[in-house]
């Protein structure tokens, strides 16, 4: 089974006065820049090529730089990088995000694929004025669906009269490169994320917990696929700290813990409430009247849920965990390293080389 292998692109860098804050501000909540970088934009897509990897996501929120407009930038430096766009349906008419994607398609020249997040943030997409709740987003990405893949794949113009959407001659006009259309993944851990990737997706991003319950969670999904003779692969992200000694990444690992800790404690109350996550996790209004006792336990315990899951430890060690996936049907693995210098990079390189030597 092959592996396919992706990092992410930013709109700009990791704020923090030296390359280790950076690297523990990676922890944090909303670690971004508000400001669109076009230098870190390129030089982020080149690194992410040169390292081998295959391809890169470019995330979706309220508070960040357009991810379609911040991908066609990154793919125009990285000539064989490709992009997933994340994008939430009901942000824009599904036409519109098709003719979006069609158009990313035909400028990389077929290197374009959407993520669809559906659960997100409730907070983050009232921000854009969708009042809707989960279950109502979950029915009305069942049309947004319908419409956006006949919109990419279909050559005559058709009309549409659903719940959600109403539509009469609607057709882009031109097609993607891809055929019949570029790749489509969809997000989420609840049964009704699988049920929309089992009939639309190509691609299930999920959680996976173990590859035990990977192997079982795929068989059964893509025996339901089956039955509408498609086939999904299955995409897993894996947040890593690496050291050239299990000691070594124990202890980076605790380093950026401690500092992540501090960096967050000594953020203004304002900033804080600002960040989208913490908007997501529905904790804007408690924050503001904590003590400051209180606002200790909270940093600690965002800091901890923040490496919650991380793989830690020598670049073999790191690369059999995530090959353990791999052999359980993982087929698309994504990495999220720091790369702030020249030791950063030459471990994660390591680590993407073992990778594609033992998959």
């Amino acid at each position: 089974m092959s592996i396919e292998l992706r990092g992410g692109v930013r709109a700009s860098a990791v704020i923090g006065d030296s390359a280790f804050a950076r690297q523990a501000a990676r922890f944090l909540p909303d670690t971004r820049s508000r400001a669109v970088s076009a230098f870190d934009i390129q030089q982020k897509a080149r690194l992410e090529e040169a390292d081998g990897l295959d391809g890169a996501l470019f995330t979706v929120s309220a508070a960040w730089p357009d991810p379609w407009l911040v991908a066609g930038w990154a793919l125009a430096a990285a000539p064989r990088l490709r992009a997933t766009v994340a994008h939430r349906p009901g942000s824009a008419q599904p036409t519109v995000a098709a003719r979006a994607l069609a158009t990313l398609d035909g400028l990389s020249n077929g290197r374009a694929g959407v993520h669809l997040v559906i659960g997100s943030s409730d907070a983050d997409v009232r921000r854009d004025g969708d009042f809707a709740d989960k279950d109502e987003r979950y029915r009305r990405a069942v049309e947004y669906l319908e419409v956006f893949t006949r919109a990419l794949e279909s050559r005559e113009p058709f009309d549409y009269h659903g719940e959600f959407y109403r539509l009469e001659d609607a057709g882009s006009g031109f097609l993607p490169i891809q055929r019949p259309r570029p790749p489509l993944s969809v997000g989420g851990s609840s049964a009704q994320a699988q049920r929309l990737a089992v009939r639309f997706a190509d691609v299930y991003a999920g959680h996976f917990a173990s590859p035990t319950q990977t192997a079982e969670l795929k068989r059964r999904l893509n025996e339901e696929a089956a039955e509408q003779g498609r086939r999904l692969k299955f995409w897993k992200h894996f947040q890593v700290i690496l050291g050239d000694s299990p000691a070594a990444a124990l202890d980076i690992a605790e380093h950026y813990r401690q500092a992540a800790f501090e960096l967050l404690l000594a953020r203004p109350l304002d900033e804080l409430a600002a960040s989208p996550q913490v908007a997501r996790d529905g904790e804007r209004d408690r924050l503001a009247r904590l003590e400051p006792e209180a606002l200790r336990e909270w940093v600690a315990n965002t800091v901890q849920r923040s490496f919650a899951g991380g793989l830690v430890g020598s670049v073999g060690e790191v690369a059999e965990q995530i090959l353990a996936f791999h052999r359980a049907g993982i087929e698309i693995v994504q990495l999220e390293a720091t790369t702030e210098n020249a030791e950063d990079i030459r471990l994660r390189r390591q680590l993407i080389e073992r990778l594609r030597r033992d998959a």
